[in-house]
């Protein structure tokens, strides 16, 4: 008796049209090596013919899994990145791309830093298979519970802490750090503030970096740090209160982001004063308009795009039942006019040098 042409197409239909067993096609339709190359061909071909669709509700309950990854912003306190800002735009879209190669489904959420229960929010019912958190947070209590309760776990940015042991993927913040704070000493520049946000474990290893490197010129006296929460706004802010007190005591800033630094430059400027003349200005990050801005920012590079891929592919280890180690990825500085030393510069330079020119 023929099939009734409005119902669905199952394996066991495939199966009897090709001659073979419901777990052979389903190997073939997974494209198992177990399964020879022509008779893998046919099998597709059938299904393919018939407008096979894959049942995926049926497979994830089969597989107890969702097929999931939840990301998180972890902006629990204040001072954090949000959604909006540049570089977690590009980071989400890495992570976005990396997934659906692995038919994962990407699961957002920003707001439930102050939960009390992540994993109830995130691994309850199977929402998620695992948990990619952007930002370690100045309290990494929730993250340390995720990891004790057996959740695949992967967090971006910060260091190791006494009692965590979750895998975490970040640029080397120190590194970046003292890179951009020796630039400057280069350029002559010997009052250097920094700003940003101490509390977060990334921001301090930036400030870590900055102090090490006036230590090493002579001028660990003269590190200062301003408080500066993740956003344009709030290094205008900064600026402007800064100098509105003690008039220009400085001759560079090196700010813990590019939105921060885009906001202190446009400070500076909205007060009279010339960027790099008056004052050199250095970010972090290299987000993609950092080489259009007024001047072109410079500023310390991290692979963005490698970051995400390399999250995705440490939490389907985990997913898999498989280990993952921590990874630090390389800053690099790039040169472009908001410090000086590259006055000439124009963005056209890097689509012909590519993109580590700098």
């Amino acid at each position: 008796m023929p099939k009734d042409s409005s119902s669905p197409v199952s394996m066991s239909d495939i199966a009897r049209l090709a001659g073979v067993s419901e777990s052979t096609v389903s190997r073939a339709l997974n494209n198992s090596p177990l399964i020879n190359e022509k008779t893998r061909e046919r099998i597709q071909q059938i299904a393919r013919s018939m407008n096979y669709k894959v049942n995926e509700s049926a497979r994830n309950l089969r597989l107890k899994r969702s097929h999931t990854i939840s990301v998180v912003i972890n902006t629990g306190c204040a001072g954090g990145q949000t959604f909006s800002d540049p570089f977690m735009l590009d980071m989400i879209g890495a992570i976005a791309d990396r997934l659906a190669q692995h038919q994962y489904d990407l699961l957002f959420s920003s707001s439930i830093a102050s939960s009390d229960d992540w994993h109830s929010y995130l691994m309850g019912s199977r929402r998620a298979d695992g948990v990619i958190v952007i930002g370690q947070g100045v309290d990494d209590a929730p993250l340390r519970e995720l990891q004790r309760q057996g959740d695949p776990l992967v967090v971006w940015g910060g260091t190791t802490k006494p009692g965590s042991d979750y895998c975490i993927v970040s640029s080397d913040n120190q590194m970046g750090g003292s890179q951009a704070t020796e630039h400057l000493l280069g350029l002559g520049r010997r009052r250097i503030i920094f700003l940003g946000d101490i509390a977060h474990p990334e921001i301090n290893g930036r400030y870590e970096g900055y102090s090490s490197a006036l230590a090493d010129a002579g001028l660990a006296d003269c590190k200062r740090q301003v408080t500066v929460p993740f956003s344009s706004e709030s290094g205008y802010q900064a600026i402007v209160e800064l100098i509105g007190r003690e008039g220009l005591t400085f001759d560079a800033v090196f700010s813990a982001s590019d939105s921060i630094a885009m906001g202190a430059i446009k400070a500076l400027q909205a007060l009279g004063y010339k960027v790099p003349e008056d004052v050199a200005v250095v970010g972090f990050d290299d987000i993609p308009i950092a080489p259009f801005y007024t001047p072109p920012l410079t500023t310390i590079r991290q692979d963005i795009q490698r970051a995400g891929e390399l999250m995705v592919e440490k939490m389907m280890q985990l997913v898999g039942d498989r280990a993952a180690e921590p990874e630090v990825l390389p800053t690099k500085l790039v040169i472009r006019a908001s410090c000086g030393a590259n006055p000439e510069y124009q963005p056209i330079q890097e689509f012909f040098r590519g993109p580590q020119q700098g």
